[in-house]
């Protein structure tokens, strides 16, 4: 076959959604190198190993791509490889033979390496290949889906970790776990799949809280990237050392972190692991590159991580970076605009802006010295609320990958004043009515508030009108927001704040866009795909994009608005991100090796700047 019939042949086979993994491991001379042939209609493949001719099915497929790879990259000779090899567990043999099985040498009496091609999910797959190793008493194994592969070790039964290769014809133990330095760190992909196989596994009788663990380790990942050189060894990743020594490192390694970031953990906090534990959760995060990550990567696996239901019951969804990515540039943050998230979580509105203003005004500007202007204008500038603590400690975390800003994350309601009198971090002096210029938020908008002292601090308990209407016995929290928000606003302040489609069309809701229409100018409003924050809720949903009036006398009563529709969603129905693949079916990536999203809300933005500008809005005059 030639190379054309060979990608066409290729996209049949890896075009179920049941395959949907591909072949982003390989390169396209890999692809195009497989012995591929037809008989009798059906596809198949020769197997060097077996010489047989095997039909040409995903399993296989990676199964030939790792053969080669064995060979070309790890340089195994063909004959001390073997393929379907019977596994012995106790007196009988597993139901599954093992796919792959490099040995030391052509007589083929010792294993040394395991491959598990193709499994559908990682937990499957390793679990799969965990029960090989300790069978064969194999250090070293590799399970791979065309995707991904992760290597794993074992020095011990039922313990194992990451590791970042497994080792060629010529290394050793010693040599694949040699000191780490930051180049050599690879982009965060899905972290979230990393988390879940681990608190399935690893953490899953460990009697802890996986969030809290979980985070102090990369909090240790953080510190230490942050603080190393590139050609500094890193101290976060394993050795040949004991587990006990290892506890003792990376525990001491957390302790100078929280030393040097002491508003995230308390001085007395450790890792509460067992060393074994510690030991493989660590292998998994230590060669990947957080400092700098593709933010949405760490944000999904928060949001696992987060207790989904607990979350969803309070309508708390993390906010796709896309649509955040769109409401910052419609807004056009500038140098001197205070911002304000008062429902923060992962602090996405707060890091987009701090990122827009140092592309379009700080560098421009500064070139000589955009990262102290950066911490400059986070530190003095960029304010978040959020009443969960553990996500208080994640948006202080994602403010330091991002340029620091973490000393103005407050954990508060921001609806309920009582809980702002008479704190001792600052709270009150820091953030007042009347201070931003800018407000940018996605507020919790499932349930309601009943404390009768919290609904009478608010126009809209009494339909807007506390002279003329009796108090609601309760409210939804995100119409509660928006009269929190608007007096968060100077007047001609702008704010984006995601609320529920039926905020806009009920015709219950008319007492609050009446309201609306007397406190701010609506200058845009784009509605969300459906699937915008699935898998957590099906609420259709929409950003209203609000410039506070001067004054009562500058209210317009007729004037043109913006309107546009999310045509191409960020998810698909299933919550997972659509990202877009180049044509022969990789995934396209940007300059950081991050994948790209494949959406239409930067075009939603382009066109809105355009409205701005012939309008002669404030913010893009």
């Amino acid at each position: 076959m030639n190379d054309s019939e060979i990608d066409a042949v290729l996209d049949s086979i890896f075009g179920n959604p049941e395959t949907k993994h591909g072949l982003g491991l390989y390169s396209e001379n890999d692809r195009h190198k497989l012995p591929l042939l037809v008989k009798a209609g059906k596809v198949y493949l020769h197997c060097p190993i077996s010489n047989k001719d095997k039909l040409a099915k995903p399993e296989e497929v990676v199964r030939q791509l790792e053969i080669a790879y064995a060979v070309q990259t790890l340089g195994y000779n063909l004959n001390q490889i073997s393929v379907e090899v019977a596994v012995k567990m106790g007196s009988t043999y597993a139901s599954k033979a093992a796919d792959i099985v490099v040995y030391t040498d052509s007589t083929k009496l010792h294993p040394r390496i395991i491959f598990e091609c193709k499994k559908p999910n990682r937990l499957d797959g390793l679990d799969q290949l965990h029960s090989y190793m300790n069978a064969t008493g194999v250090y070293f194994g590799a399970w791979v889906n065309g995707s991904t592969r992760v290597n794993q070790l074992t020095s011990n039964p039922n313990i194992f970790e990451s590791v970042i290769n497994v080792p060629s014809i010529s290394e050793d133990e010693d040599d694949i776990k040699s000191p780490l330095k930051k180049p050599q760190l690879i982009g965060l992909e899905d972290l979230k799949d990393e988390v879940r196989y681990l608190e399935n596994t690893v953490l899953a009788n460990a009697g802890v809280s996986t969030f809290d663990e979980i985070f102090k380790l990369i909090f240790s990942k953080l510190y230490d990237e942050a603080t190393k050189g590139d050609d500094e060894a890193l101290e976060f990743r394993t050795t040949t050392a004991p587990l006990a020594e290892q506890y003792v490192k990376f525990n001491a390694l957390f302790k100078k972190a929280t030393e040097e970031w002491p508003d995230i953990f308390s001085d007395t906090e450790k890792i509460d692991l067992s060393p074994p534990a510690l030991v493989a959760v660590a292998s998994e995060f230590q060669d990947k590159r957080f400092f700098d990550a593709d933010l949405d990567v760490i944000d999904a696996a928060f949001e696992y991580l987060i207790n989904p239901e607990q979350k969803g019951d309070k309508g708390q969804y993390f906010t796709p970076r896309p649509v955040v990515k769109m409401c910052v540039k419609m807004l056009n943050p500038k140098l001197d605009d205070q911002i304000l998230d008062p429902a923060c979580g992962p602090a996405g509105f707060l890091i987009h802006s701090l990122n827009w203003v140092t592309e379009h005004a700080i560098q421009p500007r500064f070139p000589l010295n955009v990262p102290k202007k950066k911490s400059d204008y986070a530190t003095k500038r960029l304010f978040g609320i959020d009443f969960d603590a553990r996500l208080v400690k994640v948006a202080r975390a994602m403010m330091l990958i991002a340029g620091d800003g973490r000393s103005n994350i407050y954990r508060v309601s921001a609806l309920d004043s009582r809980e702002w009198a008479g704190r001792p971090d600052g709270l009150e002096a820091a953030i007042k009515d009347r201070q931003f210029d800018i407000v940018l938020t996605n507020p919790p908008f499932a349930g309601a508030i009943k404390q009768p002292e919290v609904l009478a601090g608010y126009d809209l308990s009494f339909k807007g009108n506390p002279n003329e209407n009796k108090r609601s016995s309760k409210m939804t929290r995100d119409v509660l927001f928006i009269e929190r928000c608007m007096r968060f606003l100077k007047p001609g302040g702008r704010m984006a704040i995601v609320l529920p489609q039926g905020n806009l069309n009920n015709v219950r809701a008319e007492y609050l866009r009446s309201w609306l229409r007397d406190q701010a100018r609506l200058l845009a409003v784009v509605g969300l795909s459906e699937n915008t924050f699935k898998k957590f809720t099906n609420t259709k949903t929409s950003v209203v994009f609000l410039q506070k009036w001067l004054s009562a006398d500058a209210v317009l009563d007729d004037y043109e608005v913006f309107m546009a529709i999310n045509r191409r969603p960020v998810k698909d129905s299933s919550g997972r991100y659509n990202y877009r693949r180049a044509m022969d079916g990789t995934f396209e990536v940007d300059g950081q090796g991050n994948r790209i999203i494949d959406h239409d809300l930067d075009e939603i933005a382009d066109e809105f700047i355009g409205f701005a500008k012939e309008q002669k809005l404030g913010m893009w005059s």
